[in-house]
């Protein structure tokens, strides 16, 4: 999601929803369905991230951690979204970074 390939770049930059607002009774729906559904040790980090999340919806650093943490699911990308499917707001615009 962020361009590591270019430091130039503000992280911010990887924000897709940068100015949507992010409902904490979203992440809780999304939560629910993630720990129901999936393996926990698969989307631990991602469970993690969204948790924190829900602390402070607006904060730029704990969106990109869910963004990160949701680009390193790798396989169960998929899987994340299919049960979580509001996981679509973190999810990049250009998944190829290209």
């Amino acid at each position: 999601m962020v361009d590591e390939t270019n430091s130039d770049l503000p992280a911010t930059e990887g924000i897709k929803n940068k100015g949507q607002t992010i409902m904490v009774d979203d992440i809780d729906r999304a939560l629910s369905m993630l720990k129901t559904y999936m393996e926990h040790q698969n989307i631990a980090p991602l469970l993690t991230a969204l948790e924190a999340l829900k602390t402070d919806t607006q904060n730029e650093s704990l969106q990109l951690q869910v963004i990160e943490a949701f680009n390193s699911l790798g396989v169960y990308q998929g899987a994340a979204l299919t049960y979580a499917p509001y996981l679509n707001v973190f999810v990049s615009d250009d998944p190829f970074g290209e």
